[in-house]
C-alpha cells in the first residue's frame, strides 16, 4: 500500500503533538537537572544562545535568559561562549 502526502501529514502532526522531543545537540539541555546528570564532574552553566555568554547559578541572569540552554562549563568554553 502506498501512502500519499495527504495521508502522512496527520501522522506527522500526531507524533509532534504527542510530545516527540525536538533535536537537541549533545551537551545542550532544556533543564538544569538534565545537565547536572551529564556534567557530573563539571559546573552547569546557562548559555544565552543569542549573545554566546554563559552564566553561573546565582547570577541574576541565570534563570531569566531567553533563548538559552544548560551546558557543562567546559563545553560552553570550547564552543566559544564567554562568561557573562
Amino acid at each position: 500500500m502506498r501512502f500519499s502526502n495527504a495521508m502522512l501529514w496527520p501522522l506527522a502532526a500526531a507524533l509532534l503533538a504527542s510530545g516527540a522531543q525536538a533535536y537537541q545537540p549533545a551537551g545542550q539541555f532544556k533543564t538544569e537537572e538534565q545537565a547536572k546528570k551529564y556534567c557530573a564532574n563539571d559546573v552547569v552553566v546557562r548559555v544565552d544562545l543569542t549573545t554566546r555568554r554563559f552564566y553561573l547559578k546565582g547570577h541574576f541572569l541565570y534563570a531569566s535568559v531567553g533563548s538559552a540552554t544548560f551546558e557543562c562549563r567546559r563545553e560552553a568554553l570550547q564552543e566559544g561562549n564567554v562568561p557573562g
